[in-house]
C-alpha cells in the first residue's frame, strides 16, 4: 500500500479545494440566473397588470359609448 505523506495530502486537499471553487462559481452562476428569472417573471406580470387596467379602461368606455347611443336610439 502507498504510504500516505504530507506532500499526498497537500495534492488531494488542494485538488478538493478547486473542486469545492468550481461548486461555488457553479452555484453563484445559478443564483444569478435564478435572480434573472424572477426579474423577468415579475416584469411579465407588471405587464399583464398593464394590460389587464387598459382592458379594463377601454371595457368601461365602451360601456359608456354604448349606453350613449342607446340614450341617442331610444
Amino acid at each position: 500500500m502507498a504510504e500516505i505523506t504530507n506532500e499526498l495530502l497537500y495534492e488531494v486537499l488542494k485538488k478538493i479545494q478547486a473542486d469545492v471553487g468550481h461548486i461555488r462559481n457553479r452555484v453563484d452562476d445559478h443564483d444569478s440566473q435564478f435572480i434573472a428569472l424572477r426579474e423577468q417573471l415579475h416584469n411579465m406580470q407588471g405587464e399583464l397588470l398593464r394590460s389587464e387596467r387598459q382592458t379594463a379602461s377601454v371595457s368601461y368606455r365602451l360601456e359608456r359609448i354604448e349606453a350613449r347611443l342607446g340614450l341617442a336610439d331610444a
